[in-house]
């Protein structure tokens, strides 16, 4: 089943918030997971992704914010790539807000009848509904490069070079799909991004140009992942600043790691992922009661006070 999150991303400059999903850390992004996640298994990380979900570690980037998404950003009215959908969760399921929440219990989530509850304030933005919960197929993932191109924030389509704003290069990114990426010049700094200079296919034909991107994201079971490399890349405040080498996934090393993030609902480090150990650790949420098996869940739907994401569905407390 899918799920969906509301925020996380890291503390990046505005320009690069503007294109690019979620990095975790500085430049290189730790253990992050995009909007494109459809991993439903304990271990996630991150500080304010929506109920059973993804792996994500940082604090807010492009795809989920707390804001209801949709009531801040018009689609089309952004002329910078991968603002259009800034606000909006990435994919359908629980609207709670623990990271960690695993397959076992019940969580917080919105049921859809059909797809046009799947509207965001009003704007289709291209979820349908899957088997009661709101999807959007394309922000899953089936190759690396894939998740690169996502992760360098280039989320605009284009077809030929004309389609791309100035400054922007239409490339393929494989299979003939063509993105807007941004070129760097005297003005516009590949490194200023966080970004590293990279070589890509116009989607016209002809040699290799320079632009700017990211690389070593991976996707895995569906979800793009930026793997560690240091603890530099988990940011502390996600409660998970410990970077597992061997997985690649930022982690908690001890109890007080998870409680000095702030998160409620984070107060045990369980196998390296920060979560509950009773029911009375999940006080002071909007979307949880109980402790299932280290993930706050809930008891019931009158639990879930939380902001609801879409505008047709009904907040239902179900297993996952």
């Amino acid at each position: 089943m899918q799920l969906s999150f509301l925020v996380k991303t890291p503390v990046i400059p505005l320009f690069v918030a503007l294109l690019a999903p979620l990095g975790c850390g500085d430049d290189k992004g730790g253990d992050t997971e995009t909007g494109v996640a459809t991993d439903t298994t304990q271990g996630t990380q991150g500080t304010q992704t929506m109920g059973p979900t993804t792996e994500t570690a940082g604090t807010e980037t492009t795809p989920g914010t707390e804001t209801t998404p949709g009531t801040e950003t018009t689609p089309g009215t952004d002329t910078t790539p991968g603002t259009d959908t800034e606000n909006v969760p990435t994919t359908a399921g629980p609207t709670t807000e623990d990271p960690t929440a695993g397959g076992n219990g019940q969580f917080c989530q919105e049921e859809c009848a059909g797809d046009a509850d799947c509207t965001l304030g009003g704007v289709d933005m291209g979820y349908t509904c899957q088997n009661s919960r709101c999807v959007n197929d394309s922000l899953t993932c089936s190759t690396d490069t894939q998740c690169n191109a996502t992760f360098s924030g280039w989320v605009v389509d284009c077809a030929a070079q004309a389609d791309c704003m100035m400054g922007y290069a239409c490339v393929d990114i494989g299979e003939g799909v063509g993105k807007c990426a941004v070129v760097p010049s005297d003005f516009i700094m590949c490194e200023t991004l966080t970004f590293e200079e990279v070589m890509a296919d116009p989607i016209e034909g002809g040699a290799q140009i320079a632009v700017c991107g990211k690389t070593g994201v991976k996707c895995d079971n569906g979800a793009c992942i930026d793997p560690c490399e240091a603890n530099t890349d988990c940011p502390a405040q996600t409660g998970h600043p410990v970077c597992n080498a061997g997985t690649g996934r930022c982690e908690c090393g001890t109890d007080d790691d998870c409680a000095a993030s702030g998160v409620p609902g984070y107060t045990t480090c369980n196998s390296g992922v920060c979560g509950c150990a009773q029911d009375s650790d999940c006080a002071g949420t909007m979307y949880s009661d109980k402790c299932y098996e280290g993930t706050c869940g809930c008891s019931t739907v009158d639990v879930c006070q939380n902001a609801q994401a879409f505008d047709g569905t009904m907040k239902v407390c179900e297993g996952v």
